[in-house]
């Protein structure tokens, strides 16, 4: 009967160790998702700061009154243009891949 108690003992301590690295990988995985959700909330934090700014740069900034309807497009534009080359100064390989894109779009207009 001693023989059957050890093997049961190695097989609750096998039990035990892969229970202890199922928690460590879970553990693990939590704390790389949630470093990933940080990450993404940051950036987009930072876009949303730059976009703030490129609204002021182009004017659409403070004690603006409010846009006639016609000119929402255009204000858009304006804003959109100088958030596309504040964010090519922040992140020039992403704005690489959209020069590519871009060139698409502008045939089509």
């Amino acid at each position: 009967m001693g023989h059957d108690e050890h093997e049961h003992d190695e097989h609750e301590h096998d039990h035990d160790h892969d229970h202890e690295h199922d928690v460590e990988e879970a553990l693990e995985e939590a704390l790389e998702l949630d470093t990933q959700s940080q990450i993404f909330l940051e950036m987009r934090r930072q876009n949303l700061d730059l976009l703030r700014i490129a609204s002021e740069v182009a004017g659409y900034g403070g004690n603006h009154g409010p846009l006639k309807p016609g000119d929402v497009r255009n204000a858009l534009r304006n804003i959109w243009d100088v958030f596309a080359e504040f964010y090519s100064w922040v992140d020039p390989e992403e704005d690489e891949g959209d020069d590519e894109e871009d060139e698409g779009d502008e045939d089509e207009e």
